[in-house]
């Protein structure tokens, strides 16, 4: 109980006038010359940095997370987001038009079991019209309707990857 109340109070504290006084501080001492003076205002900076990082934790953490959103930090670095997109890095991207993709992987060359798991998996998605895959060839051929497919982020995602990565 006295823990939670401390919390609370440590919460409402004002930190914005300290914070500046130890920062003119730590500037003035430079000027003065004084190293002792300099590393006090830091350290007192640095741990009122942080009580008020933890005063406003939850709203730096939408901020981030929104900031992220915004910028599209998880584009930029190109990490797969969904199943299927993990998927289609894994075979080759042979041919490519709007409405009809040819997928190649070596995995399914000989492999009926690969095939029908690829093939089932692929036809759970209602906005792909249709599939086949061979498993003489390797060859997974998708048709879909584009503008249906749009209807989808995860297979537009999947569609922008597979535009971008189609051999030619």
């Amino acid at each position: 109980m006295i823990i939670g109340d401390m919390s609370k109070r440590l919460k409402a504290v004002p930190l914005g006038v300290p914070l500046a006084v130890l920062s003119a501080g730590t500037g003035l001492s430079l000027l003065a010359g004084s190293r002792q003076l300099h590393s006090l205002c830091g350290i007192g900076c640095l741990g009122l940095s942080i009580l008020h990082t933890w005063q406003h934790g939850s709203k730096l953490k939408k901020d981030v997370q929104k900031g992220m959103k915004k910028v599209g930090i998880m584009d930029f670095v190109n990490i797969p987001r969904s199943k299927i997109d993990m998927f289609v890095r894994t075979v080759e991207v042979a041919a490519y038009i709007p409405g009809r993709v040819r997928l190649y992987s070596r995995s399914l060359v000989g492999n009926e079991d690969n095939c029908r798991k690829v093939l089932g998996y692929l036809r759970s998605y209602p906005e792909l019209s249709e599939v086949e895959v061979s498993s003489v060839t390797g060859s997974i051929l998708i048709k879909y309707t584009p503008q249906l497919l749009h209807t989808n982020k995860e297979l537009t995602a999947v569609e922008k990857y597979i535009r971008t990565h189609v051999r030619r």
